[in-house]
């Protein structure tokens, strides 16, 4: 929904600086499933199963449910918790993001945390992204370094550790690298590097053509997990 250039928010952060909670007041609710519209500059917390909030929040918004829909331009911070997230959004502060299933879209100009057990990030980042995950597909634009940890070893039905097979897919522009943690990292075609990538995997990722070996340092896990950051 937000179609912003990334040079336009990173003015919008120098010239404001970082945005707390505005102090208004806050929309709430608490149900079975909910959905809001709301124009406010104050703050928004909702609590429910299905959850969807939709328009402009001036200040932080709160959502915690199985279901959870964001699709608002918000002045404040974001904290969304749920089994399924799904977010495209215009966030001024920082967002935080823990879910079964996380799909991202949009512009977030404050630093992103996002702790899931699959993970599809698109949109445009301004600041360090810090994810743990299972499985994530990291697409968009990020002016900032990205940090992913795999998430750790699963378990079975019987209680028996199972080899780890979390996953990163690099897709989209890393403008000042990062460092990566899984058991495969893949880079595919139309991913680029804007500085050294470190990745931490059980194997060397192939390169797609034009780029450089240069911009990735490998270093295999040796059967060590990885950290989270």
């Amino acid at each position: 929904m937000v179609r912003t250039s990334l040079g336009a928010v990173l003015s919008v952060v120098m010239l404001t600086g970082c945005v707390q909670a505005t102090e208004g007041p806050t929309t709430t609710f608490d149900g079975l499933a909910g959905s809001r519209t709301v124009d406010t500059d104050g703050n928004v917390e909702m609590n429910g199963a299905a959850i969807t909030l939709e328009g402009r929040v001036g200040g932080w918004v709160e959502m915690n449910g199985a279901s959870v829909d964001v699709r608002a331009e918000i002045g404040g911070d974001l904290e969304a918790n749920g089994a399924s997230v799904e977010i495209d959004a215009q966030v001024t502060g920082a967002s935080e993001i823990n879910a079964g299933s996380a799909d991202l879209e949009g512009v977030y100009l404050g630093p992103v945390e996002v702790n899931a057990g699959n993970a599809n990030l698109d949109g445009r980042y301004a600041q360090t992204l810090r994810a743990n995950a299972g499985s994530m597909t990291l697409s968009g634009d990020h002016a900032a370094p990205v940090y992913f940890a795999g998430a750790g070893r699963d378990r079975n039905f019987l209680g028996r550790a199972r080899a780890d097979r979390s996953r990163l897919i690099l897709e989209g522009h890393l403008a000042a690298g990062g460092d990566v943690c899984a058991h495969e990292v893949i880079i595919a075609r139309g991913a680029s590097l804007g500085d050294v990538l470190r990745v931490r995997a059980d194997s060397m990722p192939d390169l797609p053509s034009g780029l450089s070996a240069d911009m990735v340092v490998y270093e295999p896990r040796n059967g060590e997990g990885c950290r989270e950051f």
